[in-house]
């Protein structure tokens, strides 16, 4: 079923971009040019997310947010900001806000946002969520429809910081991470890193490669795999399932899924 999005915002070129993008991804859109209008709606639809302007005509986003965190039917409805202020950011932290979106608008920044959001809410309370770690977004991707074909809840990235951020913030049941990731951070010292919190203590830690041996035209090439599993392993994964294969990779996972 598909998401309703609420924006309110009273520039009509913000709220014609926002729209079309995300009516191109799939989620169904209500706008609003006031605050007084999207309280409207707000009271007569089921809206999953809110997207918000600060400054606006009749009742402004400080008092919208209030309206709705106040009333315990829409507290859980989660909120974005939109603004390039540096004050009403930090004011809307103290009250609690924890998303923004910068003025002018970026609709990829946007899209990538509400995916998260959404994201963390499907994998909050379950035990069925599991993390993909890998630069190669075609694996990612990949990995993600294997996994969501046996009813699991994937979330994706290739970052690593923002790795390790939702790992804390959901503790997840499995995470899948790359045995040789790209950047400052190596795959052993994330997963040092996720091992030193006694919340992830519980976490299933499986790496794998997106090489073969045919594919590394040097043995210092095959070396450095063999030595990068076996430190990973030191540093508390669980299994190292190989090269990863979409035909074999759920036999490699699944005792781990249940």
């Amino acid at each position: 079923m598909s998401k309703h999005i609420l924006i309110a915002d009273d520039e009509p070129t913000v709220v014609a971009l926002a729209k079309q993008k995300l009516e191109e991804h799939g989620y169904v859109v209500e706008t609003a040019v006031n605050g007084k209008e999207a309280m409207r709606i707000i009271e007569v639809m089921q809206i999953d997310l809110i997207i918000l302007d600060v400054v606006m005509p009749v009742m402004d986003g400080v008092d919208v947010y209030k309206e709705v965190k106040k009333d315990s039917r829409t507290a859980k409805i989660p909120i974005v900001i939109m603004t390039d202020n540096r004050i009403f950011r930090e004011s809307f932290q103290t009250l609690g806000v924890e998303h923004f979106l910068p003025k002018p608008l970026d609709a990829d920044k946007l899209i990538h946002k509400v995916e998260y959001i959404f994201t963390c809410a499907d994998l909050t309370g379950t035990n069925k969520h599991v993390l993909v770690l890998s630069p190669d977004l075609e694996i990612n991707n990949d990995i993600g429809k294997l996994l969501e074909a046996r009813s699991l809840i994937v979330g994706k990235s290739t970052d690593p910081i923002d790795f390790i951020s939702t790992c804390l913030i959901l503790s997840p049941k499995v995470i899948v991470i790359d045995l040789l990731l790209r950047g400052d951070i190596f795959t052993h010292e994330l997963i040092r890193c996720l091992r030193s919190f006694s919340r992830l203590s519980k976490l299933k830690i499986l790496i794998f490669t997106r090489f073969s041996p045919e594919d590394v035209d040097t043995m210092e090439g095959i070396e450095q795999l063999r030595e990068s599993k076996d430190v990973c392993l030191e540093a508390g994964a669980n299994k190292y399932i190989g090269r990863f294969a979409s035909s074999t990779f759920w036999d490699m996972v699944k005792d781990f899924m249940v």
